[in-house]
């Protein structure tokens, strides 16, 4: 799954357990970050389900799409930050880690294989592999922008619908 959806998780996990546990607490901060952390593998594990191609296409639907992915994880960020930075954070951290660190890194070393004992991301493929690998792959088709579009749109709605609560 893209930005903007793991930010929209991570801001639910961080809502919906300040409602169960109304003070900011320890145990809120330690379920927030649990939850949020490990939802990134559970929507990667779903990720089939979307248009996700592994590597660049040099074409101007790839291109439309991530500018899309990148603007609406900006403003979701913007809008959102400051009461829910730390669920948005959790939610986020595997790519962080595995993205921009861990990759970072490699490339500075020129050497791509490094590190690749510590990326995060196996985890969602053993997900996907128990329990969604009956999903078709979408990876590739346009159409599978379809299924994020109406995920983020849907929890978009739902998070501002709780805001008015």
């Amino acid at each position: 799954m893209q930005l903007p959806t793991h930010l929209i998780v991570g801001i639910l996990i961080q809502y919906l357990i300040s409602v169960v546990v109304p003070t900011p607490t320890w145990l809120a901060v330690i379920l927030v970050a649990i939850i949020a952390f490990y939802s990134h593998f559970f929507l990667d594990g779903l990720s089939r389900l979307t248009y996700h191609p592994p590597e660049r296409i040099h074409d101007n639907f790839w291109l439309t799409w991530h500018i899309f992915v990148y603007l609406s994880g900006i403003i979701i960020i913007i809008l959102f930050f400051q009461g829910y930075w730390f669920g948005m954070l959790f939610a986020n951290l595997p790519d962080l880690w595995d993205w921009y660190t861990l990759r970072n890194i490699a490339s500075r070393k020129n050497n791509p294989e490094w590190g690749k004992q510590y990326y995060l991301h196996p985890i969602a493929d053993k997900v996907r592999s128990s329990l969604f690998m009956w999903t078709p792959n979408l990876n590739y088709k346009k159409t599978g922008i379809i299924p994020e579009v109406i995920l983020i749109s849907l929890w978009f709605v739902i998070i501002i619908f709780f805001s008015f609560l």
